[in-house]
């Protein structure tokens, strides 16, 4: 197979995936769970999808008591309202709806579906004539039996009532009493606070925002609840388990499950066969007289520059552990800390939402000095100013860094008033920065790819020539000028929603960024500069890294991004979304695989080069980033992404053990190593420390592993278990982070996060700053 014929394959795969993902949400966006402008409550005896027309009644009229009308009235505004206090206060960040968000707190969308349930069952029982308080019995003790009432409650609840024509909804007053007694229930959480689950005091500080607030979770859980018309499943295909409710795995979940086990075998065979048959394996390896030529090269002013990247990303790294570090003693002790201060400062969605953005800031800084740095590397020269317009940009990334950070603690804490959206928090994980610094990021890496490409502009320029060896490397160069602006103009698809948009749409787009960002573009990026990488340390011949760099590209393309569907499996979308998303993210362990290939490869070739070596540790955390992309990324992340699975695991902790070993096992390790491979040419030979690099390999990758395998994943095969036998609600609240076992689990990560802090990203850090004054000269 031709590397020309790779390379137009790689560019049909991504036209042929993104084609798919966005014709699906073309035909997705009127599928949407609908938000009416107006909400009425029907008759009492009136059981027909739209009986009662214009019968909007009184409290009295409708069984109910004038303490429990929905006064003022439940509508559209007050829904869309109730989302914008939900971004506003970072609550994505402290709980979930529909399974995306946080997943220490409640699932607020799951916790309202069977709050209203069992509260219908209460106006029920009483004959229509509740007690006024029946939400201070919430939440109720967990059942595996189905009474008469249940099937009544379900048959109510899944009856669609919604009028399309008038933009109508029509609640029974059982479910008018429902709705009005979770408004007295969020109100009292979010204004008195919650222990169990660390809400402070005054979380939501006044009476219309939490008002709004329960308006809002209480249509996610009706659209969580409520048929679609003319089928069987519900607006979120069923999501979440609740059998109370009447929600339980559709056809659709099983179906495509089976199917995607036999995509993933059809195409690994597949794959394996042209991998053998077409011998994509790497050429011979010139490592140690490559390497020790590298470190003669010249240090431009540039690259000097760069240095500062590096240093930022090591105190942005351990800013991050240690809030990682606050949210773990969170999750057992909810509100409280040793310093208690702390805790009343700093809240959970606090703490989470900076975890979340200095994760994504550190290796972001860090693979943008590394492109830095890598560029007068390839080319063999520097164009006028660059030295100038790299000092340029880390003032403009840390202005950025900082501004966004400190906007989102004041968000969260409401002293931005109008302008949070702006400032602040935009309420949506991952993506939680203020939409000005958005932008504002935005522009700087349009202008990181600008100082990027100009320095690469001489290779680009270049003739081609009949020597082989030298028309792949410029091949590959191009490949990775590519990759960089597929990182820049990916990231711009988080501004295509805004403060207003519907919840599934805006989450549609979130993705984008967030999924195929990490599971394709960061991919495509990474091949790019860890070929180079190889390439430049003679590790590997250009052709057969380009090779490589062009099959993992096609696998990327062809799995993740159409796999980005599976996030769209229970938000609101139709249940299309369940084909695409489990067919094609089952196939996202494939290129994988062939990482972990490449990385044994590595580890010989560095085993070979024997103890001197001069970028041993920098290959060593480049083979653990592989390691752990087939573990985190391929194994936790294929298990769960199966819609079978997926529809009990939603929004446990088996997430988040796939998040940890995949973010920051693949990720993070990459970013470290990419930071290694730039400070031994940018260090004088003689101040290099192996003993503290090989500390910080082990502490980081053995911390990692007691996290995932003592913590992270038996609590979250319990929550599997609790949601498959109780419900999410249950598994999500705090009576199970209370469970003897998991308080246990909870308080021995303690283990594991000290390992991570103080043998590996501390000996880290001080390698970093103790050998800065030690760069060499240009």
């Amino acid at each position: 197979m031709s590397t020309k014929g790779l390379r137009n394959f790689a560019i049909v795969a991504f036209v042929v995936s993104m084609a798919l993902l966005l014709g699906g949400g073309f035909f997705a966006f009127d599928k949407v769970p609908p938000i009416p402008d107006k909400v009425v409550v029907q008759p009492n005896g009136s059981e027909s999808a739209l009986a009662g027309q214009g019968g909007e009644t009184s409290a009295a009229s409708s069984g109910g008591r004038l303490a429990d009308v929905l006064d003022p009235p439940l509508s559209g505004e007050s829904i869309r309202r109730g989302q914008q206090v939900y971004q506003r206060y970072g609550l994505m960040n402290h709980g979930s709806v529909w399974g995306h968000g946080s997943l220490r707190g409640m699932d607020f969308s799951a916790y309202t579906l069977h709050g209203v349930a069992e509260l219908m069952k209460v106006y029920y029982a009483a004959g229509g004539k509740p007690s006024p308080d029946a939400y201070t019995k919430l939440p109720p003790q967990p059942s595996r039996q189905i009474d008469e009432l249940d099937v009544k409650v379900q048959r109510e609840l899944r009856t669609n009532r919604y009028d399309p024509a008038a933009r109508e909804l029509r609640l029974t007053p059982a479910q008018a009493f429902a709705a009005a007694q979770m408004r007295r229930y969020w109100d009292r959480t979010f204004a008195e606070g919650d222990q169990r689950y660390g809400f402070l005091p005054g979380a939501i500080p006044t009476a219309e925002e939490r008002r709004d607030l329960a308006d809002f979770f209480f249509w996610t859980a009706w659209a969580a609840g409520t048929e679609r018309p003319g089928l069987s499943y519900t607006y979120t295909n069923n999501w979440p388990a609740d059998r109370q409710a009447g929600n339980e795995p559709s056809n659709e979940t099983v179906i495509w499950s089976v199917l995607s086990i036999l995509a993933l075998f059809a195409v690994l065979g597949l794959v394996v066969y042209i991998v053998h048959r077409y011998e994509f394996f790497y050429g011979e390896s010139k490592a140690v007289e490559a390497a020790w030529a590298l470190l003669q090269a010249p240090v431009t002013a540039s690259q000097r520059a760069a240095a500062k990247f590096f240093l930022v990303a090591g105190l942005l790294f351990v800013a991050q552990i240690l809030m990682g570090g606050l949210l773990a003693h969170y999750t057992v002790h909810p509100g409280s800390f040793y310093l208690q201060a702390i805790a009343e400062l700093i809240p959970y969605s606090w703490a989470k939402t900076w975890h979340l953005q200095l994760a994504i800031l550190w290796i972001a800084v860090s693979w943008i000095g590394t492109a830095v740095y890598l560029a007068p590397l390839m080319t063999g020269r520097e164009p006028a100013g660059q030295g100038l317009l790299v000092n340029i940009l880390f003032a403009a990334a840390v202005l950025v860094a900082v501004g966004s950070l400190l906007g989102e603690a004041l968000g969260i804490k409401g002293y931005l008033g109008e302008a949070w959206y702006w400032l602040g928090h935009q309420g949506w994980e991952y993506l939680e920065l203020g939409r000005l610094w958005q932008i504002l990021l935005f522009g700087g890496l349009i202008f990181w790819l600008v100082i990027v490409y100009r320095a690469m502009l001489p290779v680009l320029r270049r003739p081609e020539t009949p020597e082989q060896e030298s028309h792949d490397r410029r091949a590959l160069t191009i490949f990775y000028v590519f990759s960089a602006i597929f990182v820049v103009a990916f990231f711009g698809f988080g501004l295509f929603y805004h403060r207003g948009t519907h919840i599934t749409i805006a989450d549609y787009w979130r993705w984008f960024v967030v999924h195929i960002w990490v599971e394709s573009i960061f991919e495509f990026f990474g091949v790019a500069v860890i070929s180079l990488f190889l390439v430049t340390l003679g590790l590997v011949s250009a052709q057969s890294a380009l090779r490589v760099a062009y099959l993992t590209a096609i696998l990327v393309f062809l799995s993740g991004i159409p796999g980005t569907a599976h996030h769209y499996f229970w938000y609101g979308g139709p249940s299309f979304w369940l084909a695409v998303g489990g067919v094609f993210s089952s196939l996202e362990p494939i290129p994988l695989i062939l990482l972990v290939v490449r990385a044994w490869m590595e580890y010989r070739s560095i085993r070979a080069a024997g103890q001197e070596f001069p970028y041993r540790w920098p290959l060593y955390f480049l083979t653990a980033s592989s390691v752990w992309n087939f573990v985190g990324a391929g194994l936790f992340g294929f298990i769960i992404n199966l819609p079978i699975i997926n529809y009990y695991e939603h929004g446990t902790y088996l997430t988040s053990n796939h998040g940890h070993t995949a973010l920051f096992g693949v990720y993070g390790m990459l970013a470290i190593a990419l930071i290694l491979f730039c400070w031994r040419g940018l260090v004088e030979s003689r101040y290099w420390n192996d003993r503290l690099l090989a500390a910080s390999f082990w502490g980081l990758n053995g911390g990692l592993f007691l996290m995932f395998l003592t913590g992270l994943l038996p609590i979250g095969l319990a929550q599997l278990w609790y949601s498959y036998d109780h419900g999410l609600w249950w598994a999500r609240s705090a009576a199970f982070y209370e469970l003897p076992i998991i308080q246990t689990l909870g308080n021995w990560r303690i283990v594991p996060d000290t390992i991570i802090i103080v043998l590996g990203a501390l000996p880290l850090l001080y390698f970093l700053l103790s050998t800065y004054p030690r760069l060499r000269r240009q």
